[in-house]
């Protein structure tokens, strides 16, 4: 199996840390494929020209990053997504958060690549805000997924990453120190460490 990715996405690195913990990296190769060069080994699969993809072997691929994870934890019996009950709602809500976070924060840094004479200061505002709430509700809930590591944990940790990496102006860590705390946690792992995007990118 390949997963189509960058080093840059999040959505991929998330992916990317799973296929880690789960001891899965003799059996899905990383490929980088660069979206914005539309290369045709990811259009072919994913018309939406994004990434992370996975091409399976014999059956269709699969693409964004819950539906892939969902389908690299099924390939083990250590679960980092519970298969029902109330625990499986709280990691795939947790997920859900912190993706959102993500699509804030890349859309505010797309909006901050333009030109200053071109950006949008209602959407940036928009979604600095939509971070900072979003931040908040995780601070105030930080005993429901800071003792365990699973998926829903696992896409805080890469969320808080990418606003070290994309906007660190954020000061997210400032008021919110069990959200630091459960930071610090994940950022000793070696699926964390491996998967860092390049500082010069």
């Amino acid at each position: 199996m390949k997963l189509l990715m960058t080093e840059t996405s999040p959505y991929a690195r998330k992916c990317r840390m799973l296929i880690r913990e789960q001891g899965l990296t003799a059996r899905i190769e990383e490929v980088e494929a660069l979206p914005l060069d539309d290369p045709d080994d990811l259009l072919s699969i994913n018309p939406l020209g994004k990434v992370p993809a996975l091409i399976r072997d014999g059956a269709t691929a699969l693409i964004d990053s819950p539906l892939i994870c969902e389908y690299i934890d099924s390939l083990n019996e250590d679960r980092w997504i519970p298969k029902s009950g109330t625990s499986r709602w709280r990691v795939l809500r947790f997920q859900a958060i912190a993706d959102g976070i993500l699509d804030l924060a890349v859309g505010r840094r797309v909006e901050m690549t333009r030109p200053e004479d071109k950006r949008f200061e209602f959407w940036i505002e928009r979604q600095e805000n939509g971070i900072r709430r979003s931040l908040d509700l995780l601070e105030s809930e930080a005993d429901k997924f800071a003792g365990a590591f699973d998926l829903g944990g696992m896409a805080i940790a890469v969320a808080l990453g990418y606003l070290d990496f994309r906007y660190p102006e954020s000061e997210w860590r400032t008021g919110r120190d069990r959200l630091s705390a459960f930071h610090e946690k994940w950022a000793e792992r070696p699926s964390y460490q491996s998967t860092e995007p390049p500082a010069s990118a």
